[in-house]
């Protein structure tokens, strides 16, 4: 499904009546800050039609951004459209559980703050959520209890899948491909993974360069005032969803942002 493109309509619902105002703000980075801040909180509460119409104009505001200087590598505009579409799939999706938009639009939400701040970025908050997966994940293998194994690595994945374009925007090529090819090798070799103990240092590897990678990330204080935003993420962590989201994410990784179809409000 492509997003939809264009403006919103003269004749919309009430709540419509906010989105403009929000959008109509002259101070435009702090304007589509607030859109994107707005549209994840729609999904929370499962007002999923206010989030889409928010999403249709960050969409246009980011664009007009992007278009206007040198704000945006192209890099960083394609990793953030890519998750803007996957956020508006999710929302439009009607087969698509809540909770499964909101990790969407989480995911969306910390790829756009990691492209509009240099420093403190939003994604660092995550740090425990991930380590623990991993520990959790490492005992389930000294244990060998293989059922817990694979909901822990599922729920390693999930998370990773979240910060996965924060990542890439903001850890440094070497790093960041260091941590995506230990988790393609866990994941694709499970069962070596969990009976062979000497496959299991690549568990200890990976810890020891996610820790590096929040470290580095975590140099500098972060904004007390920008914390809320990953307030109900501790919720994405109980769900073990499949890993087909992940990986039909990076098959279209290349893929540029297309037109958005019009639709009728």
């Amino acid at each position: 499904m492509k997003l939809l493109k264009g403006v919103i309509g003269s004749v919309i619902i009430v709540a419509s009546l906010s989105i403009q105002a929000i959008a109509a703000s002259p101070a435009e980075d702090k304007a589509i800050e607030t859109i994107a801040d707005q549209s994840l909180q729609f999904v929370k509460v499962d007002r999923r039609q206010e989030a889409e119409e928010l999403l249709n104009v960050f969409s246009e505001r980011f664009l007009d951004m992007a278009s206007q200087g040198n704000q945006y590598s192209m890099d960083e505009i394609n990793i953030v459209t890519i998750a803007l579409e996957d956020a508006m799939n999710a929302v439009q999706d009607t087969e698509k559980s809540n909770q499964e938009a909101v990790n969407e639009m989480t995911k969306f939400r910390l790829a756009f703050d990691a492209v509009s701040h240099d420093k403190s970025p939003l994604w660092t908050k995550m740090r425990g959520q991930i380590l623990e997966a991993v520990k959790d994940t490492r005992e389930a293998v000294k244990n060998q209890d293989s059922v817990v194994f694979h909901e822990e690595l599922n729920r390693l994945l999930n998370i990773y899948n979240i910060l996965y374009p924060s990542l890439k925007i903001d850890v440094t090529p070497e790093k960041f491909q260091q941590v995506d090819a230990h988790l393609k090798f866990i994941d694709q070799y499970r069962p070596q993974v969990f009976s062979d103990s000497s496959e299991q240092k690549d568990m200890a590897s990976l810890e020891g360069q996610l820790r590096d990678i929040f470290d580095e990330a975590e140099k500098d204080d972060t904004d007390p005032s920008l914390w809320w935003v990953i307030i109900s993420t501790g919720s994405i962590i109980l769900m073990t969803l499949s890993y087909v989201g992940f990986r039909k994410y990076k098959a279209r990784e290349e893929i540029t942002f297309t037109k958005k179809k019009n639709r009728d409000i």
